[in-house]
């Protein structure tokens, strides 16, 4: 305000809708009844454990690889507006650029994160920050818990091969509709005397500002 007696200049809210629809998700297997006799622990509960981490699995790469088709949700990759970084050749540049993306769409924040491959982590590890004399890396830690350019970096097998995500992933909302929902079958094959199990989770995935991620390729 100019001075003391400056009347403040109304302004309205600009508000968008993140517009989500239930995509189902299921997987489905069945057991034998001499199975289920002669296992321990039990194979019925080996098996939900097993399907309800499966489950887990399939919505994670939906929000980082869905294509929006097909019955699957949209995620990081295939949303429009994200940023993008040449992977060819990989260098310090390119790494700053992925800060720079989110900086001038007011999207960094401290707790974003690089996300890629196992094989492109190792590929980082051994390539110089700066030079072939420079003894630090694009890449130092582990692979499972490493730093790139002050940045957490980790991997995940659940991205494309050769790209790399940066982002904040705090801006990744998942809706679900009910819980997933595991159902036994006793009588999927009365007369062999198998057994199904069912679960079926209603979950949709997408991205609050498109400007939180960049996405490298063909690393």
């Amino acid at each position: 305000l100019t001075n003391e007696a400056t009347g403040i200049t109304e302004s309205q809210q600009t508000i968008g809708q993140l517009a989500m629809a239930p995509k189902t998700l299921g997987a489905y297997t069945e057991l034998s009844r001499q199975l289920m006799l002669q296992s321990t622990p039990a194979a019925e509960a080996l098996v939900m454990s097993d399907l309800s981490k499966v489950m887990a699995l399939a919505i994670d790469l939906g929000g980082l690889e869905g294509t929006g088709s097909s019955g699957q949700p949209t995620g990081i990759s295939a949303t429009g507006g994200i940023g993008s970084v040449t992977g060819t050749s990989l260098d310090l540049a390119d790494i700053i650029e992925f800060q720079t993306d989110l900086a001038t769409a007011n999207a960094l924040a401290t707790n974003c994160a690089y996300l890629t491959t196992p094989a492109v982590a190792g590929l980082l590890k051994g390539r110089a920050r700066i030079s072939s004399t420079d003894s630090k890396t694009l890449w130092e830690g582990n692979v499972l818990d490493g730093n790139v350019d002050g940045y957490r970096a980790t991997t995940t097998t659940q991205i494309t091969a050769a790209s790399m995500i940066f982002g904040d992933f705090s801006q990744v909302v998942i809706g679900e509709w009910g819980m997933l929902e595991i159902a036994l079958n006793p009588y999927a094959n009365f007369t062999a005397a198998i057994t199904g199990i069912r679960a079926l989770q209603r979950v949709d995935v997408g991205l609050r500002q498109a400007a939180a991620a960049s996405r490298a390729t063909s690393i």
